[in-house]
């Protein structure tokens, strides 16, 4: 089961949401190509407005969302988040109008066309073009250790993760997420060829205590190696180097410690070393976590296969030595079974349907009047509140039911009222807009009200909004003529 985010009651309900769609793509923009008069002309405006636009999301959020000078601009750490967290957010409104509203099931979502991913692994560069050929997407990646990719999924920064863990991969993460099998990860050593133990076809983690070893620290932060040893019933050697990939594999080519090594992970190739199986046949899970509200299921399941093809790919290639050992060719053999039987799941998912275009989307004016009538319990109380008349807010109604070609308000003798999918649609809205809360993403400049952490399971939602955040209801920092220019809202 996907470990899920707490959502905490909002007792004054927000009235405003900080951004918008066009506000999202402008961000997006800046994210993609760093120019920004580019993303200006991608987001389909001048850049003096652009420049505009991306103060006020600023003074809206009351956060630093993008670094920029005369010329160039580039999303900072909170920028990225408020990206990934507001695309999350207006998926989840498209994926509710679906299934509330034209009741459509629901995986009603299509794919996004640039999926940001964090990988603890080195994803192979065939692998990005292989997604963008056979399942339509772009895969933005960024490399980090296994405990950072998990905060990255978690800090909002990213919509997928493809790591390893020695526990479920989805308990190490706050929010609600989905996991797939990428591989069965089992582990072997390498040694330098001069080791006395270099001959023999399998070793012993035993034999091997005495080592000086190298070791990567998993999402736990946990020490590979020593966990390894622990789960053997072995004590754990005493001198053990933690560290980086990179680093790892430089000490084990110049033959300064021995290491583990998987399938999943790149070769350390040198005349100098050999790789033999281990008795004790440690393993790791590989997997790959996604946010289920911007990642339909469908896609999920064909990017977790194609991360399997490569990795099964890369090590019947680069290690054939391992598989004269009878153990290891029984484990191919499995593997390959086992992709096979989720690339035939993975077929028979039916692709969904195509969601509206952008013209139809429901975007904050339209969610705001909903929310409005739905709160005050009448057309006549919701339209005093709005400050506009009855007959206007029923005309805008019933014309954003004409754009969406769907039924939102009931009309009788007794007056007008919203129907129950909108009512349902609009419940689920509530959670949509105290998730964001919870993140940390709704800004001071509409006055918005920001719960009390009281509850420890509450104080857990609120951990994902750390690492520099400004809060709702914080200052902004202060401008200055040697300072950046920073993001605002429209």
């Amino acid at each position: 089961m996907p470990s899920a985010i707490h959502v905490p009651s909002v007792p004054d309900r927000l009235t405003r949401l900080p951004f918008s769609r066009p506000d999202l793509r402008l961000l997006d923009a800046v994210g993609q190509c760093g120019d920004l008069a580019e993303a200006a002309r991608r987001a389909g405006l001048r850049a003096p407005a652009a420049q505009r636009r991306l103060d006020r999301l600023d003074q809206a959020t009351g956060l630093l969302l993008t670094l920029r000078d005369a010329r160039t601009a580039r999303l900072s750490p909170d920028g990225a988040r408020v990206l990934v967290a507001g695309r999350r957010f207006f998926r989840q409104v498209d994926q509710a109008v679906q299934t509330e509203i034209y009741g459509r099931g629901a995986e009603a979502l299509n794919a996004p066309r640039i999926l940001n991913i964090a990988t603890a692994e080195p994803l192979m560069e065939d692998l990005v073009e292989d997604a963008a050929d056979t399942l339509g997407i772009l895969l933005s990646v960024s490399h980090d250790t296994p405990r950072q990719v998990l905060r990255q999924l978690d800090g909002y920064r990213v919509d997928a993760a493809h790591t390893w863990g020695l526990n479920p991969l989805s308990r190490s993460v706050d929010r609600t997420v989905r996991t797939y099998e990428v591989l069965d990860d089992p582990l072997w050593v390498t040694l330098p060829l001069g080791h006395p133990l270099a001959g023999r076809a399998t070793v012993s983690l035993a034999d091997l205590r005495e080592e000086n070893w190298v070791s990567e620290a998993g999402p736990e932060a946990e020490v590979l190696v020593s966990r390894v040893y622990l789960a053997a019933g072995l004590t754990p050697p005493a001198r053990i180097q933690v560290t980086g990939a990179s680093v790892a594999r430089g000490m084990l080519r110049r033959g300064d410690a021995v290491g583990l090594g998987s399938p999943a992970c790149p070769a350390v190739f040198a005349p100098s070393l050999v790789r033999r199986s281990l008795v004790e046949r440690p393993r790791r899970a590989a997997g790959l976590l996604v946010d289920p509200a911007v990642v339909p299921g469908a896609l999920a399941q064909r990017l977790a296969a194609l991360l399997t093809t490569r990795c099964l790919s890369r090590f019947t290639e680069q290690h054939g030595d391992v598989l004269r050992d009878p153990w290891w060719a029984d484990w191919l053999r499995g593997q390959r079974a086992e992709l096979e039987r989720r690339t035939d799941d993975a077929r028979g998912l039916q692709a969904p349907p195509a969601l509206p275009d952008e013209s139809v989307q429901v975007d904050v004016e339209d969610l705001h009047l909903l929310r409005a009538v739905a709160d005050h319990g009448s057309i006549n109380r919701a339209a005093a509140i709005l400050s506009i008349s009855q007959s206007a807010l029923t005309r805008r109604i019933h014309r954003l039911e004409l754009r969406l070609g769907a039924r939102l308000l009931l009309r009788s003798s007794r007056g007008t009222d919203l129907t129950a999918p909108t009512r349902q649609f609009l419940a689920r809205l509530a959670a949509f807009e105290a998730e964001l809360h919870a993140v940390g993403l709704t800004g001071a400049g509409e006055g918005l009200q920001q719960a009390e952490p009281g509850g420890g399971t509450q104080r857990r939602a609120y951990r994902s909004a750390r690492g520099g955040a400004v809060r709702p209801g914080r200052p902004a920092p202060e401008r200055g003529a040697a300072r950046p220019a920073v993001a605002g809202r429209s």
